[in-house]
């Protein structure tokens, strides 16, 4: 998720990374706890099990689908439900950019692996 937040933010907001313009620079900038809050920055940051689970950590779903699946797991939905499933369109694959983990320092991955701790282990990725 990282890396398309840059991607995105460098081709779609280039004057909000003004002087971070490198993956590492900007990582470095965006994890900074002194950082101004800015909006398109800072969405990136939000852990996505704030979403799942409850005050007390209580998974909030019984099916998580991952975009990395996201017609395998749309398509489990469509049968849970009863449904016809439907081919999805992917508009906007990303073509300028190598695999994530080409992207990572040991410093930016240890930044991201704290960040990120709680989804890491809820949502079982890893680098």
């Amino acid at each position: 998720m990282q890396v398309s937040s840059y991607h995105h933010i460098k081709r779609e907001r280039p004057h909000v990374m003004q002087g971070h313009e490198t993956f590492a620079s900007f990582m470095q900038w965006k994890f900074n706890p002194a950082r101004a809050y800015q909006y398109h920055i800072d969405t990136s940051l939000q852990l996505q099990s704030d979403y799942l689970v409850d005050l007390h950590g209580n998974l909030l779903t019984n099916f998580i689908g991952y975009y990395e699946n996201l017609q395998q797991d749309f398509d489990a939905i469509c049968e849970h439900l009863a449904i016809p499933t439907s081919i999805l369109p992917h508009k906007r694959k990303a073509t300028d950019r190598s695999s994530y983990q080409g992207y990572y320092t040991d410093k930016i991955k240890a930044l991201v692996d704290n960040h990120f701790a709680q989804d890491i282990q809820l949502l079982g990725y890893t680098f």
